[in-house]
């Protein structure tokens, strides 16, 4: 693991020095065509710098198992068991999915009439509308009876729909499918595309030791990081899990689940949990004291989290600053979507740690830190 950033005067003299200092057309062009191609290209580069991160906090375990079996079958046993795990979960909350599935458009339905309850503006509509209604009705109190009106309702073609999900459900099997090899051949292969950056990075000793310095560093913070991230969403869902069950929550393991992973989105996860379970309790309690108690519940267990046991664990690891972390969240969330902002922090990590060794990029460095 990299050594600590309090020996970091000693290791000032080890970046990568260069000689331009002004950024010139052809650098923000080529910047702006690399955004593009990333844009474009997100449903291949995405999954790429997931399972690559995922290698990265998954190589410990698999160097502690290959002293025992040889590292291609460390890799598999470790690939395995993270592919039996959510297959395991996914089977103990089937039917609490099911059940919320088939409840989906009446709790849709429930939310809508109560935001339109609860609007001036639409209980204004709703008595002009009432009121055109009476008129129409006293003008029609003269003429004939008119021929008695048909409604059409129209069918909901339900193999469609199960088509369309089934689809839905296959190509997301699929990709992960896709992913857990990948996960398994970056495992299997250990430290070869390192030693090839390393013998791409130049000709110089000195060169390739500051690139090992650089990559070793990277590994290190990455890797706790991503590991981190891992355990705390399992404690943060196991937590919630419990607690709601204990509160009479409906759908318990479903918001556990759904904490532990957005748990890994600074700032949006745990907001959207804590909406989200506040209109769960509004829905089915129906009074203020259960809806601030689920909140501020939610709201508890995420804050534990984020304030006492990040520091902690984390350590010098994530030295960037929270306005460049909330940024890059907006920034890549909008550029991948979901994948986007579980990403996005370490990518930024890997940003912050590569310009603290290049000589030109220490403008970059001072931004993203977290350091006055």
């Amino acid at each position: 693991m990299a050594e600590p950033r309090e020996n970091g005067d000693k290791e000032k003299a080890a970046v990568i020095p260069h000689v331009p200092t002004q950024i010139t057309a052809p650098q923000v062009i080529a910047v702006i065509l690399a955004l593009a191609a990333c844009r474009y290209a997100r449903d291949i580069i995405a999954p790429l710098l997931l399972a690559v991160l995922a290698a990265v906090a998954l190589a410990p375990l698999v160097r502690g198992l290959s002293r025992i079996v040889p590292r291609w079958l460390a890799a598999a046993v470790v690939v395995l068991s993270i592919a039996g795990a959510f297959g395991v979960t996914a089977w103990v909350l089937s039917d609490d999915l099911a059940t919320f599935s088939r409840r989906l458009p009446a709790i849709v339905r429930d939310i809508r009439d109560a935001i339109q309850s609860a609007s001036p503006r639409q209980s204004l509509i709703r008595q002009l509308q009432q009121a055109v209604t009476e008129l129409e009705q006293t003008t029609k109190a003269a003429k004939p009876p008119a021929a008695t009106p048909v409604t059409i309702v129209e069918t909901v073609d339900v193999q469609r729909q199960m088509m369309t999900y089934a689809r839905s459900a296959g190509t997301y099997l699929s990709s992960g499918i896709l992913l857990l090899f990948l996960i398994y051949f970056l495992l299997s292969e250990g430290e070869l595309f390192k030693q090839k950056l390393v013998k791409l990075s130049g000709e110089r000793l000195s060169q390739k030791k500051v690139t090992v310095q650089m990559i070793d560093e990277i590994t290190a913070h990455i890797g706790r990081f991503v590991f981190y991230q891992f355990w705390s969403g399992l404690l943060v869902g196991t937590i919630t899990w419990l607690v709601f069950a204990w509160l009479g929550v409906r759908y318990a393991g479903l918001w556990g689940v759904a904490a532990g992973v957005l748990n890994c989105i600074p700032y949006f996860g745990p907001t959207i949990v804590m909406v989200g379970s506040s209109i769960a309790a509004v829905m089915q309690f129906q009074t203020v004291s259960m809806v601030a108690l689920v909140a501020g519940t939610s709201l508890a267990i995420t804050s534990l989290e984020g304030f006492l046991l990040a520091p902690i664990a984390l350590g010098r690891a994530a030295s960037v600053n929270s306005v460049a972390i909330f940024v890059a969240v907006m920034f890549w969330g909008w550029m991948w979507g979901p994948l986007g902002l579980v990403l996005a922090v370490p990518m930024l990590m890997i940003v912050k740690t590569i310009a603290d060794h290049v000589e030109t990029m220490k403008s970059i460095s001072e931004l993203l830190g977290d350091r006055r």
